[in-house]
């Protein structure tokens, strides 16, 4: 059954003005001494020098198997590196990491989670929201604005651009109202979760796990082709080099709804796995999986089945965003 949208809090604002959603577990470590910057060089996969002050960078830790462990967000904060990391990892991530700390190196990492709340603002109208906190929406994906309360990272988000708040968690009721004031409506969880799988973003627990690589989630933008060693980089490297990126993160277009693990099937042979599953109020069943070449091209038709004798419901891959026509008006 397609919900409708009035049913969905929030999903007819981020499409139509804007919405925000707090994000449950936020991860926020704090890197600091001199070796900061090179400390983080040898762990993650981005190009740590890109970093500046009022920029930002997304970065993946990897596993020596180019596996995802974490993908965080990296800003400077005077004498002080803040990581983002995803909801729920800042714990495992800030034991990791300490795991890495060489005697030589001056370095401290602390988790200062508790003290910062982070908050997704989306929708057409996300700008004109910031402009009531007399912060100007940044225009780049790496740039970050903001005053002491409030600061405002711009990221791909749910409706194209959007915008990542990080705010002291004592500040967050505040927040909240004036986003209210401001005419933007909380999104639910269920409404964030249809339109993140119809923007085609991975998320932390289904795409952004530990079976996958970066460029296999569709983050190659976070992974620096040119950069020297780190850990997982020979991998990684591989893969770029010698085109062995064998499976890519794609949606789908279902006849019916699904549930996360479905196999995919092509010729007779699995071909991918369902990594996230939604039914949408705008374009009904869709799906998030990730699928092995060839069959992970823009408009081929797969099977979905838990075995071969079983694949009888049509999955179409198609683009991001999740937004084409409905492809089964016969079926």
């Amino acid at each position: 059954m397609i919900v409708p949208p009035h049913d969905l809090p929030g999903y007819q604002a981020a499409i139509a003005s804007a919405a925000y959603f707090v994000l449950p577990e936020p991860g926020t470590l704090q890197l600091q001494g001199e070796d900061r910057l090179a400390f983080l060089q040898r762990q993650t996969t981005n190009d740590i020098d890109k970093l500046a002050p009022g920029r930002s960078l997304l970065s993946v830790l990897v596993s020596p198997m180019a596996r995802i462990l974490d993908v965080f967000r990296l800003l400077i904060e005077g004498e002080t590196l803040l990581i983002l990391t995803l909801p729920g990892h800042a714990e495992e991530t800030a034991r990791y990491l300490k795991s890495r700390i060489f005697f030589r190196d001056k370095v401290s990492l602390s988790d200062q989670s508790s003290e910062w709340a982070h908050i997704d603002l989306d929708g057409p109208a996300a700008a004109g929201v910031l402009k009531k906190f007399e912060i100007h929406a940044p225009g780049n994906l790496d740039e970050v604005t903001g005053n002491q309360r409030l600061r405002a990272i711009a990221q791909r988000g749910l409706m194209g651009i959007g915008y990542r708040l990080l705010a002291p968690a004592q500040s967050l009721p505040e927040i909240l109202a004036g986003l209210n004031a401001a005419g933007a409506e909380a999104l639910s969880p269920e409404s964030q979760h249809i339109l993140r799988v119809e923007a085609g973003l991975p998320a932390v627990g289904a795409e952004l796990v530990g079976e996958y690589t970066p460029l296999e989630t569709g983050l190659d933008y976070a992974v620096a082709g040119n950069k020297g060693c780190y850990t997982g980089q020979e991998v990684i490297a591989r893969q770029i080099t010698y085109d062995k990126i064998t499976q890519r993160l794609v949606g789908l277009q279902l006849k019916s709804p699904a549930q996360p693990g479905g196999r995919l099937w092509a010729e007779g042979k699995p071909v991918g796995t369902l990594t996230s599953t939604a039914v949408s109020p705008r374009l009904g069943p869709l799906a998030l999986a990730i699928v092995r070449r060839p069959h992970n091209q823009p408009g081929t038709w797969l099977s979905l089945g838990q075995s071969e004798d079983e694949a009888s419901q049509p999955a179409l891959v198609t683009q991001f965003p999740l937004a084409a026509p409905d492809p089964f008006p016969h079926i």
